[in-house]
């Protein structure tokens, strides 16, 4: 009876440990428009300086200071219904925490095109949503900017 009792019990905590650390997860979606933060101090974004780049490369690294303990999962717009999703690149979404260093840095594997993206930084009563613009080259486009000469500029 007493090991029946410790079973329950045990199970019980594990399910209530497993509940508390789901309910703080940044949630699988967002809408187009959200912009729920309630703080500016959790994350400071240092590349790109804008928050918009243009680049040629697959991939992107973002890097960020931020309060060591915080949250941040990354979220890409979707072209097809404008709503923004958790990030999965190979075989892991990408939601980290800020470490000791307090220094954050993410790569993100681009599309062609523009990809908007959203930093959802949280902790356990603040939450801060950083928005970043990062343009992908194609080839093509490249190799236009490539072929361009100083007198096609003022041939207007």
């Amino acid at each position: 009876m007493k090991k029946k009792i410790s079973v329950v019990l045990c199970l019980t905590l594990a399910l209530l440990t497993i509940l508390s650390v789901a309910a703080m997860a940044a949630p699988t979606k967002v809408p187009a428009n959200y912009n729920s933060g309630n703080s500016s101090s959790l994350l400071s974004v240092k590349k790109p300086a804008t928050l918009t780049a243009t680049t040629s490369e697959r991939t992107y690294t973002v890097t960020a200071a931020g309060k060591p303990g915080v949250d941040v999962t990354v979220y890409r717009k979707s072209k097809l219904d404008g709503q923004f999703y958790r990030v999965f690149q190979n075989g892991y979404f990408l939601t980290s925490t800020i470490g000791a260093s307090g220094v954050y840095v993410v790569s993100i594997e681009l599309l062609d095109g523009g990809n908007t993206m959203l930093l959802y930084a949280e902790n356990e009563n603040e939450r801060q949503v950083i928005r970043i613009d990062i343009t992908k080259l194609s080839k093509s486009q490249l190799d236009r900017i490539n072929n361009l000469s100083v007198g096609d500029l003022f041939a207007y």
